[in-house]
């Protein structure tokens, strides 16, 4: 009877990923190329996408579905990918500190990608004016994803700073005069402010994901 239940746990660690993963460790599922589709995906244990976790230590069960992708996961102190040209099915256990992490297929990393953040982030600093005279601006021109505080410095009463992109429509009044301080999360694409007032005074800045 012992020999029968060796050999049945045996074979379920051969087949099944999860089984080689330690009980204590929270559980993330990656899968890769279902069906050799241009999808890439890494969720919890209740089948949300990631977005952010805890700092600490993880069984990432992979699954790569097709023989032209892979699953690469980066970030600090971590990198970690399947092998381009085989299907393959893999546990990983990984300690992800803080900062930004980055998933992709190698081989079609600009199509194939997520991100998320681990444990406390500082956000990225951005600063803006409108003003006195008409101009506009804002600093940095390329940013990461992740956390970011906007200071504005609206010194105009003719003219105000309308920031739109990817989960954000913020602005200050037009007759509005002082400084405003917004806190955001930003996303991959492209942010473009102006004054609602006087439409050519705009500009724009990129937000990409992690190196």
């Amino acid at each position: 009877m012992t020999t029968r239940i060796l050999l049945a746990t045996a074979v379920a660690a051969m087949f099944l990923p999860s089984a080689l993963a330690r009980a204590d460790n929270p559980r993330l599922v990656a899968t890769v190329g279902r069906n050799d589709s241009f999808t890439i995906s890494l969720r919890d244990a209740s089948g949300s996408p990631v977005t952010h976790l805890d700092a600490g230590t993880y069984d990432i069960e992979v699954h790569d579905l097709s023989e032209t992708h892979n699953f690469r996961l980066h970030g600090p102190g971590v990198e970690k990918a399947t092998d381009i040209g085989s299907k393959e099915d893999v546990v990983w256990t990984v300690t992800l500190a803080d900062g930004k992490f980055r998933f992709e297929c190698s081989a079609h990393a600009s199509v194939m990608n997520g991100w998320f953040t681990v444990g406390t982030v500082a956000p990225t600093p951005l600063a803006a004016s409108v003003g006195p005279k008409r101009t506009i601006s804002l600093k940095p021109k390329i940013v990461e994803v992740g956390p970011a505080t906007l200071t504005v410095n609206d010194r105009s009463r003719t003219d105000n700073f309308h920031l739109t992109g990817p989960g954000v429509n913020k602005k200050t009044g037009v007759a509005f005069r002082g400084r405003v301080t917004w806190n955001m999360s930003l996303q991959p694409g492209s942010y473009a402010y102006r004054s609602d007032k006087h439409k050519r005074l705009r500009g724009s800045f990129v937000v990409r994901l992690p190196a």
